[in-house]
């Protein structure tokens, strides 16, 4: 059974780990809103039809293979569009700046 521990913003006892349940969900709302939409952060309607056509092609082309990002290539049915040069670093949404990877290898370049 879990300690019971103070939560972070009230004190109240909880068995979460850090928070609350209900202060947990008014931190979560307040990151979102710092965070923005994904149309406020740049992935509007131009990019997901990008996204949307590299991943029908790679598939119409490989399946559903992953390429891999520092692991060999796998099979993998959850295939995500990914930026080649980040739209922070100054990328763009042309079809050129799209690689096709599965949602693990994805993360693991974004953690890279």
């Amino acid at each position: 059974m879990r300690r019971r521990r103070p939560c972070l913003d009230c004190n109240s006892l909880t068995r979460n780990p850090s928070r609350c349940d209900t202060c947990q969900a008014t931190w979560q709302a307040r990151q979102e809103q710092i965070r923005g939409s994904s149309t406020q952060r740049g992935y509007g309607s131009r990019w997901r039809r990008t996204a949307a056509a590299a991943v029908a092609g790679h598939r119409a082309v490989q399946g559903n293979w992953c390429p891999g990002h520092g692991i060999p290539a796998h099979h993998a049915s959850d295939l995500t569009a990914d930026h080649i040069v980040p739209k922070a670093c100054g990328g763009s949404d042309d079809p050129e700046n799209v690689a096709v990877l599965c949602r693990s290898c994805n993360a693991r370049k974004h953690a890279s």
